[in-house]
């Protein structure tokens, strides 16, 4: 199995963000698949685990030793890929990185390597880019790009407050993109009950 930890938007973001992916989907059927997951700002990619009860309390550690914290979504943004042989695209909204985000990220890779080995996940290190996702695949790219040029003023400079740390599992047993869910939610912050 793989597992993953993000941050959580906060319910208004959460409901900005997803009436813009629904509103997408609505005009341009691409697809609601990722919605499956709470709006979030990934800390590290799915990295392979076997013990998900001693991750579950790395991540008690990790959540009571970050207090809230303001982040700002910037603007929408795409990046083309391909997906099951189709050019398609990935909008997400950019995160703008700060030096508290950039360290935390790579706190996360040094402690799980620490407890649990070499744990890599493609993307992580220097060139890890924070955003928090809005549409994947299911039409060309340039429907992507008719998307990103349509709603590219919608949410633009949206602050959000990080609250809550969410911890992804993903069961590699299943189809492709239908074996994940959300495992576990915890409050920041030492004075929050878990």
């Amino acid at each position: 199995m793989k597992a993953t930890f993000a941050l959580l938007a906060d319910n208004q973001t959460h409901n900005l963000v997803r009436k813009l992916a629904w509103d997408i989907h609505q005009k341009y059927r691409t697809g609601i698949d990722v919605c499956r997951l709470p709006p979030h700002i990934s800390l590290k990619q799915p990295f392979d685990i076997s013990d998900l009860d001693s991750l579950s309390e790395y991540m008690t550690e990790l959540a009571r030793s970050i207090e809230l914290f303001p982040t700002l979504l910037t603007h929408l943004e795409l990046i083309e890929m391909t997906m099951d042989g189709l050019h398609t695209g990935i909008l997400w909204l950019n995160v703008q990185e700060t030096e508290f985000l950039r360290q935390l990220h790579e706190r996360v890779n040094r402690d799980l390597t620490a407890r649990f080995g070499n744990v890599p996940a493609e993307f992580d290190g220097s060139d890890y880019h924070f955003h928090m996702t809005v549409a994947i695949g299911g039409q060309p790219i340039g429907t992507y790009q008719k998307i990103l040029d349509e709603f590219k003023d919608r949410l633009v400079n949206l602050p959000c407050t990080i609250q809550e740390m969410v911890m992804f599992v993903y069961d590699e047993r299943t189809a492709v993109n239908a074996g994940y869910m959300t495992y576990r939610i915890l409050p920041l912050g030492a004075n929050h009950s878990l």
